[in-house]
C-alpha cells in the first residue's frame, strides 16, 4: 500500500508523544495497525505485542483492531517465515488490545490488594444498579427525614426541587449529581469546591468571577451579530432616497451595538447595553410596492435585533445590579452546601451497598483503577504515580489511545499515569467529538491539537491527516466549503483552516452511470410545524419527499460504486437517512417509505416497551400479580391469549358490580352451553389460577417460561409481521427477568416495579436487532449511530429543525471546569430565578452545545461516498432565506441549515434571492443543487414505486363488481351511530375554543360588537392631576411601540392583576412598587412591566368589586380547572347526553358567606356593558358551572370587570 507522507510520518516517528489528528476517511486504523506491525518487527528495535498498551471505546474496536493485527501477521509470516511473527502471533491472545474499561478490570484484578476490594467482584447491569440506585436513595432520605439535625438540611431542598408527587425530582438531582461528579477524576473534590464557590466574599467583584466570562462572551456576541444584520439593512436603505429619513436612526442604533460590544467590564456592558434604545421609525410615504418590501425585511431585522436587546439582554443578564447577582449567589449558599452534603452521603451509601452485593460498575472500574494507580499523596494539583501506575509504565514501550477526542478527565489521566512523557500515540479527531452526553470532554484533544508542534522532532508533535479515501470530491468541496465559513474559534473553538481541509484521496468513477453527483439541498416548504390542510405535520411532507426522491434514484437505473471502484447496481441496502434525534421521527420515516412501497429499517434506542407482545405479557404479569387491576386485565381478555371482542369486554364489564376479574365467573355462566367463548373463558380461568399458583414458588424467569409455554404466544407473534422482531422481544423479557434474579432480587412485584422505573425514567431498551446488513432496506439511523460508518448514498434529514436547548435550562447545571449552577429560589413565592453562576454555565454550555452540533453535522456529511442528499423543511422560508442570505454568524446558528445554506447559496447570489419563493425553483453548479421541494401530497406513492398484489389494485380502484355483500356485512356497516356529531367534535374543549365557535355560530348577531372591538390597547388615561411619575401614557399608548401586540399588553395586564395584593388603600405609586418587585422576583419580565399601565390596576383595586376581593376570607386567582360537562347548549357542536370535557383558567373567584363571586378581567375596547354581556355570556356561564360542579357550591354572581370602561358589569 502506498502511504501518503503525513501518513508515513505517523507510522515511522519514535520517542515522541504524538497527536495523531485524522480527518474521517483519512485510514487511520490502517496507519495505527501499521504503526505497531512495524514497531513489533523493528529489525534494530524489536518489541513484543504485550509490551503495547491499545485503547479503544468499543468492544468491536478492540476485536477489529486485534484482527487486523493478526491478518497482518499472518501475511508477514507467510512471506517471511520468522520466527519472531511466529512469537507475536502466540502472544496477541494475551496483548492487552482493549476497552479502556477492560483494561481498568484488568488493573484492578492485578492490584486489587492495594485498595482492599474483594477480587471477586462482578459488574452488575444497568438495571440491576438502577434499582439499588433507587433503593439506597429512599434509604438516604428517610435517615434524613428521621434524624432532626439533617431534616433541617433536607426540607429546604425537598421545597425546592419536590413536589405534590414526593421527592422523587430531588432524587434524581442527587443522582445526576453523583454521575456526573464520578464522570471527574477528583469527584468529592469537585463537589466541595462547586459549594465553596457560592461563598461570596463582601468586596466581591463580579468581574473577578469565573462565570461572568461567558455571560460577556454570549452577550457580545449578540451585540457583534446584531450589529453585523444593520450592515445589510443599511446597505437596502441607501440604494433608495425615500429611505433616508430612516437611515440615521439605523446608523445611530447600530453604533450603540457595536460601541455595547467593545465594552470589557461587567460595568460597561451594563451601562451600555441599558442605553441602547430603538425610538419610533419615522413614516416614509411614496414607497414603490418593491421598496415596501425592502422596508418591511429591514424593520423585521429590526425587531429581531430589539427583541435580543431588551428581551435578552436588558432583561435577562442586565435587569439586576452587580451587588444583586452576589447576594443572589450568597443567598443559595446554605442550599448548595446541604445538596453536595446529602449526595456525598448518598455517594457513600451506594458504594457500601454495592460492596455488600460484590457489585462494581463502570464508573467504579475506572475510579478504582484510579485509585491504584495514584499515590497514597497525590492530589488534584499533584497527580503522583503510584508504585503499581510505575511498574506499568516500565511494562509498556507504547501506550495507543484511539478516539482520543472522545476521552474524558478520568479516562485521561488513567492513560497519563501509566505511560511515560515520550510514548503515548493518541488518535481521534476534533472534529468528531460528540459525546457530549456521556460526559466527554474535548478541550482535552483541543488543548494538545493547538498547543503541539509540528516540528518533527518535537517530543510532543500533532500530525495531519487531511487525505479522505472515502468521499468522492464534490462531497468533500461541499463539506470544505460549509465549514470553512461556519467553524471557527468564535463558533467552534477552533477555524477551519488549510490543515481542516478534507483533500480528495479517491476519485469520482468515470462513467455515466454513476449515481453521484452535486451536493442536493432540498428545502420542503411548509406553512408550519402544525398539522396542514391535509392533516400532514411539516416533517411528515419532508419523509414524503425523501420516499418520492429514493424512488426516483431507485428508478434511475443509476449504479453506485464498490470499494474497489467497479459499480453495482444501486439497492435499497446503499442508501441511508440519518437523523439528528430519532424519537419521534423515525417512525413517520418508516410510514412515509412504507406508502412509497420502500423497505427501510430503523435501530432505535426506544420502543421496546411500547411493543405491543411485551405490553400483553406484561398485563398478564401485572394479572398474576393482582388480578383486580382492570386495566391490565382488560388488556389481557382482548388480547390473542383470550381473544374477547368488545361486545363480549363489555358483557364481562356489565356482569356484576365488581371488577373484571370478579365478574369474569357470573359472565361465563350467561353463556350457553357449547359455545366455544365459554370453553375458551373456563380454559383461561383455569390456568390463570395455575399461574398464580406457580408464581408463589417459583422465579419470575420461570414464570415467564410456563407462560410461553402454556399459551404459544411466542409461536404465535413469530407469525405476525417482523415475527422474528417480536419473538425477540419476548426473549429479551425472559433474559431481563434472569438477570433480575441472578443479581439477588425477588419476587413479581418488585419485577414489575423495575419495569415501571425503567419505562418511567426513559431507560427503554431497544428492540431486539435482527436485519442483516446485506438485507436489501434502506436503513435509517441517527448521526451518532452512523459514526464510523459509510454509505453510498446519504440522506441527512430534518436539516431545519431548531437546535434543542433543553440542557441549558434545568433548574441545576453542571460544568467541569465552572462547578455547579443553582438557580435562586424564593420559597415564599416558590419561584426560581438565574444566579450569576447558574447563568455563566447556562451561557457556556448554550456555546459548547453549538460547537458540537456543528461536529455532529460533520459526522453526517462525511459519511457519504457518492451522493449527499440534505433535506429539511422551512415553516418561514421568508425569514430564514434572509438569514442564509445576510452574512449570519456561525456561533448565532438555530439549525444545520443556517450552516449549510450560505455556503449553498454564495455561488448564486442575486440569482436564488429572486426566485426562491417558488415551489420547483433551482440553482446548480459543480458542487451544489439546490431546490425549493414542489409538496408531495399526503397518500402519494411515486409511480411505479410499489408492487402490490392484484387484489389489491383491484380495491384501490373500487373495482368491487360480481363481490356479493353478506348480508351480516351489510347490517354491520348500515350501523350508525347514536352521537353522529360527536365523530367530528373534539374530546376535549378550552373554554376559549367554546366561545369561539359559540360567535361563529352567532356571527351576525355579534357583527356591531366585533366592528367596535379593537386589540387589547390603550386604556382610559389618568385623571387630570395625576402624579406625572405615573400620569404619562404607557409607550404602547402613545404609539412608540407598535410592534407590541394585543395579546401581549393584555397578557402583562392579567400577570400583575394576578399578583398585587387587593386593597382598596392601593395607589399608582405603592403599585409600582410591587410591579418592580414582582420584575426582581421574576414574576414579571421588565417588558412585560412596561406594558401594565399602574392607573388601570389602581383603579380596579378602589373599585367595589376590588374592594369586596379585598375583604373575602377566601381567594384564588388564575384558578385552573377540568371538568366534565354533559353536552348541548351552549355548547356547540355538541349533542344532549353526550359529555365532553372543558379545561379552562378563572381569573378570579372569591367566597362571600357560603357563595362564590366570579369576575373575569377584560381589555377589549367594547364601548358598552351589553356589549360585553352578550360577546362573553357563554364564556362566564361555562366558568359557573364549571365551578359549581367542582366545589359543590354556588356561584352568587358574576361579572365581567372591563379594564377599558374601568367598570363592573354584572351578568
Amino acid at each position: 500500500m502506498a502511504w501518503t507522507n503525513e501518513q508515513q510520518a505517523a507510522i515511522d516517528s519514535r520517542g515522541q508523544t504524538l497527536l495523531l489528528s485524522a480527518a474521517a476517511g483519512s485510514g487511520k486504523t490502517a496507519v495505527l495497525v501499521e504503526r505497531i506491525i512495524r514497531r513489533l518487527l523493528d529489525k534494530e528495535y524489536p518489541i513484543d505485542i504485550t509490551e503495547l498498551l491499545v485503547v479503544t471505546f468499543t468492544k468491536a474496536a478492540a476485536a477489529e483492531m486485534r484482527d487486523r493485527i493478526g491478518t497482518a501477521l499472518m501475511k508477514a509470516l507467510s512471506e517471511t517465515k520468522d520466527p519472531r511473527v511466529e512469537r507475536q502471533l502466540a502472544l496477541l491472545p494475551s496483548a492487552q488490545i482493549s476497552t479502556l474499561h477492560a483494561f481498568c478490570q484488568h488493573v484492578i484484578r492485578k492490584y486489587f490488594y492495594t485498595i482492599d476490594l474483594d477480587p471477586a467482584f462482578s459488574i452488575a447491569g444497568e438495571e440491576e444498579l438502577n434499582l439499588l440506585r433507587r433503593q439506597v436513595l429512599e434509604d438516604v432520605f428517610l435517615s434524613y427525614y428521621e434524624d432532626d439535625e439533617k431534616a433541617s438540611i433536607l426540607y429546604p431542598l425537598a421545597d425546592m426541587f419536590g413536589s405534590d408527587r414526593g421527592d422523587d425530582i430531588l432524587m434524581d438531582t442527587v443522582s445526576r449529581m453523583y454521575t456526573y461528579a464520578r464522570s471527574l477524576a477528583w469527584p468529592e473534590h469537585w463537589l466541595k469546591e462547586a459549594a465553596r464557590a457560592y461563598d461570596v466574599a463582601p468586596d466581591a467583584v463580579i468581574d473577578d468571577m469565573v462565570w461572568a466570562g461567558p455571560i460577556k462572551d454570549a452577550v457580545r456576541r449578540i451585540l457583534e451579530e446584531d450589529a453585523h444584520l444593520y450592515d445589510g439593512v443599511l446597505y437596502h436603505l441607501r440604494q433608495r432616497e425615500a429611505f433616508a429619513p430612516a437611515c440615521d436612526t439605523f446608523v445611530a442604533e447600530q453604533a450603540a451595538l457595536r460601541q455595547a460590544a467593545q465594552a470589557r467590564s461587567w460595568n460597561d456592558l451594563n451601562r451600555f447595553v441599558r442605553a441602547i434604545d430603538f425610538p419610533r421609525l419615522k413614516s416614509l410615504r411614496k414607497l414603490s410596492d418593491d421598496d415596501k418590501a425592502v422596508w418591511e425585511r429591514c424593520k423585521k431585522v429590526r425587531d429581531d435585533v430589539k427583541k435580543d436587546v431588551i428581551k435578552t439582554l436588558q432583561s435577562v443578564y442586565f435587569s439586576a445590579t452587580p451587588e444583586e447577582w452576589l447576594d443572589g449567589m450568597r443567598a443559595m449558599k446554605p442550599v448548595m452546601d446541604g445538596l453536595v452534603t446529602l449526595t456525598l452521603d448518598f455517594a457513600k451509601a451506594y458504594g457500601a451497598a454495592k460492596k455488600e452485593k460484590g457489585w462494581i460498575d463502570f464508573s467504579d472500574l475506572e475510579h478504582f483503577c484510579l485509585q491504584i494507580l495514584l499515590a497514597p499523596d497525590a492530589s488534584p494539583e499533584h497527580p503522583v504515580p503510584s508504585a503499581a501506575a510505575e511498574e506499568l509504565r516500565s511494562q509498556y514501550e507504547e501506550v495507543f489511545i484511539d478516539e482520543y477526542q472522545d476521552t474524558n478527565g478520568v479516562q485521561e489521566l488513567i492513560t497519563r499515569l501509566v505511560s511515560g512523557e515520550d510514548n503515548r500515540f493518541m488518535v481521534g479527531d476534533i472534529k468528531q467529538s460528540i459525546y457530549r452526553f456521556r460526559l466527554a470532554d474535548p478541550t482535552l484533544f483541543l488543548e494538545k491539537y493547538q498547543s503541539f508542534s509540528r516540528d518533527e522532532k518535537a517530543v510532543q508533535r500533532c500530525i495531519d491527516l487531511g487525505r479522505n479515501f472515502r468521499s468522492v470530491p464534490v462531497v468533500l468541496d461541499a463539506v470544505n466549503a460549509v465549514f470553512s465559513r461556519a467553524m471557527t474559534a468564535e463558533a467552534a473553538g477552533m477555524d477551519y483552516g488549510e490543515r481542516e481541509k478534507l483533500y480528495a484521496g479517491r476519485q469520482a468513477p468515470d462513467d455515466e452511470r454513476w449515481i453521484g453527483g452535486p451536493v442536493e439541498v432540498d428545502i420542503v416548504p411548509t406553512p408550519s410545524d402544525e398539522e396542514d390542510d391535509d392533516g400532514s405535520t411539516a416533517f411528515e411532507k419532508e419523509c414524503r419527499f425523501i420516499a418520492g426522491r429514493i424512488g426516483e434514484l431507485l428508478a434511475s437505473g443509476r449504479m453506485a460504486a464498490r470499494k474497489d471502484g467497479t459499480l453495482e447496481p444501486l439497492s435499497y441496502r446503499h442508501i441511508v437517512v440519518l437523523l439528528r434525534s430519532m424519537a419521534g421521527k423515525a417512525d413517520v420515516l418508516i410510514q412515509a417509505l412504507q406508502e412509497g412501497g420502500i423497505p427501510s429499517y430503523a435501530e432505535q434506542s426506544g420502543g421496546y416497551f411500547a411493543a405491543v407482545e411485551v405490553q400483553v405479557m406484561l398485563a398478564l404479569l401485572r394479572c398474576i400479580d393482582n388480578p383486580e387491576q382492570d386495566l391490565a386485565m382488560a388488556a389481557v381478555l382482548r388480547s390473542p391469549l383470550v381473544g374477547l371482542d368488545e361486545t363480549a369486554l363489555a358483557g364481562v364489564r356489565l356482569a356484576g358490580d365488581g371488577t373484571l376479574w370478579q365478574n369474569l365467573p357470573a359472565f361465563v355462566a350467561s353463556l350457553p352451553d357449547g359455545v366455544d367463548e365459554k370453553e375458551d373463558l373456563q380454559q383461561f380461568m383455569a390456568a390463570f389460577d395455575s399461574w398464580r399458583t406457580y408464581s408463589r414458588r417459583h422465579g419470575v424467569a420461570e414464570l415467564l417460561q410456563r407462560l410461553y409455554d402454556d399459551t404459544a404466544y411466542v409461536d404465535f407473534v413469530g407469525a405476525m409481521p417482523g415475527g422474528d422482531v417480536r419473538q425477540a422481544n419476548l426473549k429479551a423479557l425472559y433474559d431481563r427477568a434472569r438477570q433480575y434474579e441472578e443479581a439477588g432480587f425477588r419476587g413479581l412485584f418488585r419485577y414489575l416495579q423495575l419495569m415501571d422505573k425503567m419505562k418511567e425514567d426513559g431507560l427503554d431498551l431497544a428492540p431486539a436487532k435482527v436485519v442483516s446488513e446485506k438485507e436489501d432496506v434502506v436503513r435509517i439511523m441517527s448521526i451518532h449511530k452512523s459514526k464510523g460508518l459509510e454509505f453510498p448514498v446519504v440522506f441527512v434529514a430534518d436539516m431545519g429543525k431548531a437546535f434543542n436547548r433543553r440542557d441549558t435550562q434545568d433548574q441545576i447545571l453542571f460544568h467541569n471546569r465552572l462547578g455547579i449552577g443553582l438557580k435562586q429560589y424564593d420559597p415564599e413565592w416558590r419561584i426560581s430565578y438565574p444566579t450569576l453562576i447558574w447563568s455563566g454555565i447556562a451561557a457556556q454550555l448554550r456555546w459548547e452545545g453549538t460547537a458540537e452540533e456543528e461536529r455532529i453535522l460533520y459526522v453526517a456529511m462525511t459519511r457519504a461516498r457518492d451522493q449527499l442528499i440534505l433535506t429539511g423543511h422551512s415553516s418561514h422560508i421568508d425569514r430564514d432565506w434572509q438569514r442564509w442570505t445576510s452574512h449570519l454568524n456561525p456561533a448565532q446558528a438555530k439549525s444545520y441549515f443556517d450552516w449549510v445554506m450560505p455556503a449553498a447559496l454564495a455561488p448564486f447570489g442575486a440569482k436564488a434571492d429572486a426566485d426562491y419563493a417558488r415551489p420547483g425553483a433551482a440553482w446548480q453548479d459543480a458542487v451544489w443543487q439546490v431546490r425549493i421541494a414542489k409538496a408531495v401530497p399526503a397518500g402519494t406513492v411515486e409511480e411505479g414505486a410499489y408492487d402490490g398484489e392484484p387484489r389489491l389494485e383491484a380495491l384501490r380502484r373500487g373495482d368491487l363488481t360480481g363481490t356479493p355483500v353478506p348480508s351480516w356485512l351489510d347490517e354491520q356497516l348500515s350501523w350508525q351511530y347514536a352521537y353522529p356529531q360527536a365523530v367530528r367534535t373534539a374530546a376535549k374543549f378550552s373554554v376559549s375554543e367554546v366561545k369561539r365557535r359559540y360567535q361563529e355560530l352567532h356571527s351576525d348577531e355579534l357583527q356591531d360588537e366585533a366592528a367596535l372591538s379593537v386589540p387589547a390597547a390603550a386604556v382610559i388615561p389618568p385623571a387630570p392631576g395625576e402624579d406625572d411619575a405615573f400620569a404619562a401614557l404607557p409607550p404602547w399608548l402613545a404609539g412608540e411601540e407598535a410592534a407590541v401586540s394585543g395579546a401581549q399588553r393584555g397578557t402583562a395586564l392579567h400577570k400583575a392583576l394576578q399578583y398585587i395584593t387587593p386593597a382598596a388603600d392601593q395607589t399608582t405609586a405603592t403599585l409600582r412598587r410591587e410591579i418592580d418587585a414582582f420584575v426582581r422576583q421574576g414574576l414579571l419580565s421588565r417588558e412585560e412591566a412596561k406594558l401594565v399601565y399602574v392607573p388601570v390596576l389602581a383603579a380596579f383595586c378602589q373599585s367595589d368589586i376590588g374592594r369586596r376581593m379585598a375583604e373575602s376570607p377566601e381567594l384564588h386567582r388564575e384558578y385552573p380547572f377540568t371538568v366534565l360537562l354533559a353536552g348541548g347548549d351552549p355548547l356547540p357542536e355538541t349533542e344532549t347526553g353526550e359529555q365532553i370535557l372543558i379545561q379552562g383558567v378563572i381569573d378570579c373567584l372569591f367566597r362571600e358567606d357560603d357563595a362564590w363571586i366570579l369576575v373575569d378581567y377584560k381589555s377589549d375596547r367594547l364601548e358598552t356593558a351589553d356589549a360585553f354581556r352578550r360577546r362573553y355570556a357563554v364564556q362566564l356561564a361555562l366558568y359557573k358551572r364549571a365551578v359549581e360542579q367542582i366545589t359543590h357550591r354556588p356561584v352568587e354572581e358574576t361579572y365581567i370587570y372591563s379594564l377599558h370602561l374601568q367598570q363592573e358589569i354584572r351578568l
